[in-house]
C-alpha cells in the first residue's frame, strides 16, 4: 500500500467517531486515486457479496447473463439440475470467453479452440486434443463461485469462503417484509455505463437530499427531500424513508399496497442500500434497483431494472404504451441520477472541491464510509476464513 492510500484509509477510519453533526463528505481523490481503486477491487469487490441479478433471469435450466466482476468474466447460469451457479467464463485452454450476453444454451463452447463445457462447469470434449488424451472433465471444470439468493436478488462471492450473507441480513429482511419482494418482477431492465466512480453512484442512492435538486422534473412531488429520515443500519446495509404523497399521480398507484401493509407504510417507504453497491429504492407498489460494478476509477456499468409486484407486472404486460412510459420515466430518473456522477467525476481534480458538511438526511453515506473503513483498513476480514 502507498502513503497515499495509507493516509486514504486513515481519513476513512475517522468517520467511526464522527457523529453526523460533524460529518463532512469524502475527499475527492478518492474517486480518481488508480491505487486506492485497485485496492477496492481486491479488498471488497474480490471478498463480498455482489449483487449482480434477479433470479427471474435465470428460471429455466440454460438461462444465463455474463458479467465481469472485479476483472473476472463471470456466467451466472441455472443447471440442469436446478441449481443456480456462477462459474468463470474464461477456458481453461486459453483464456477466450465460452459465452458472452444471455440467453439460453445447452452448453459452452468456447470460439477459439471449441473446447466444450457442460453447463454445470464440466469439460466435455477439446477438439483435436488426441496428444495428450483428451482431458479428464471433472478434473478440467471452469472454476466456480459462491452464490446465493436474497428477496429474489442473485449474489455473487469471489471469496474462497465468505460468510453467508442471508444470516447478516437479518434487520434488513425485517423492514423489507411487508414488500414481498421475492416474488417481484423486473418490468424494465436497465444496464449502461456511468462515467463516474462506483461510489459515487452508490452514495447518490443512499441519500433523499437530492430529489429536489436532481428529480424536480420527474418524481419530486411524490417523494420530497424534507420527508427523507434515516430508520436504520447493520454491518452490511442501511435503510432510509421517504415520505409518500399517494395523491400524486406516480404515487396513487402504491396506496393499495400500502393499505394492504399497514404500519409504517402508511405513510412512507424504504430505500434499501447493500454494501458495496446496491441501491433499492421503493414505493409501496414498486421499486428502482441499481447495481454499480466498477469498471475504472472513473467508471461504472449500472444495472438493474424497475420491479413490481406480480399482479402489477401481468397488468403493465397488457399495457404495452404504458409499459413503454415507463421505461422512460425509468431511463429518465436514472440520467438524471447519472448526470451527478459524471459532473462530480469531472470536477474530482478540482483545486477548490473542498469537503462539505453533510446533511441530516445523508446519515446513510455516513454508515457507508464506515463500511468502507472497515473493509479497506485491513487485508482480510471475517467475511472470509
Amino acid at each position: 500500500m502507498d502513503i497515499r492510500t495509507r493516509d486514504q484509509i486513515a481519513k476513512l477510519d475517522t468517520y467511526h467517531s464522527t457523529p453526523i453533526e460533524a460529518a463532512r463528505a469524502l475527499p475527492m481523490d478518492m474517486y480518481t486515486s488508480e491505487e486506492l481503486y485497485q485496492w477496492e477491487l481486491d479488498h471488497i469487490f474480490r471478498k463480498d457479496w455482489i449483487c449482480v441479478g434477479r433470479t427471474e433471469q435465470v428460471e429455466k435450466p440454460g438461462d444465463y447473463f455474463t458479467l465481469t466482476l472485479a476483472d473476472e468474466p463471470l456466467v451466472v447460469i441455472r443447471g440442469q439440475d436446478g441449481k443456480l451457479r456462477t462459474l468463470s467464463a474464461v477456458c481453461r485452454h486459453r483464456y477466450m470467453s465460452v459465452i458472452e450476453g444471455q440467453g439460453n444454451t445447452q452448453r459452452f463452447m468456447c470460439p477459439y479452440h471449441r473446447w466444450v463445457y457442460e453447463i454445470d462447469g464440466t469439460l466435455r470434449s477439446a477438439l483435436h486434443m488426441e496428444k495428450p488424451k483428451n482431458p479428464d472433465g471433472s478434473d478440467c471444470k471452469l472454476p466456480e463461485f459462491h452464490t446465493e439468493t436474497w428477496l429474489g436478488f442473485i449474489f455473487v462471492s469471489l471469496a474462497t469462503n465468505p460468510q453467508p450473507f442471508a444470516p447478516q441480513m437479518g434487520g434488513a429482511e425485517r423492514i423489507m417484509a411487508p414488500y414481498e419482494m421475492e416474488g417481484w418482477r423486473l418490468a424494465v431492465a436497465y444496464d449502461d455505463v456511468w462515467e463516474g466512480n462506483w461510489k459515487l453512484g452508490i452514495e447518490t442512492g443512499l441519500e433523499g437530499y437530492h430529489i429536489e435538486g436532481l428529480h424536480s422534473d420527474t418524481f419530486a412531488g411524490m417523494m420530497t427531500s424534507r420527508g427523507c429520515h434515516f430508520q436504520a443500519a447493520g454491518d452490511l446495509w442501511n435503510v432510509f424513508r421517504l415520505d409518500i404523497n399517494f395523491n400524486h399521480p406516480l404515487g396513487a398507484s402504491s396506496r393499495p399496497y400500502a393499505e394492504k401493509m399497514g404500519g409504517d407504510e402508511l405513510t412512507s417507504a424504504p430505500t434499501l442500500s447493500l454494501y458495496p453497491s446496491v441501491n433499492i429504492s421503493c414505493s409501496q407498489g414498486n421499486a428502482n434497483w441499481l447495481t454499480f460494478l466498477p469498471l475504472s476509477p472513473g467508471r461504472s456499468r449500472a444495472i438493474g431494472g424497475f420491479l413490481v409486484p406480480p399482479a402489477e407486472y401481468e397488468r403493465l404486460q397488457n399495457e404495452p404504451e404504458e409499459l413503454d412510459m415507463t421505461r422512460q420515466l425509468i431511463e429518465e430518473i436514472n440520467r438524471e441520477d447519472a448526470s451527478a456522477m459524471i459532473d462530480l467525476q469531472r470536477n474530482a481534480r478540482s483545486r477548490h472541491a473542498v469537503p462539505g458538511p453533510l446533511n441530516i438526511r445523508e446519515t446513510a453515506l455516513l454508515h457507508f464510509y464506515r463500511y468502507l473503513a472497515t473493509r479497506l483498513a485491513q487485508p482480510r476480514h471475517s467475511g472470509e476464513q
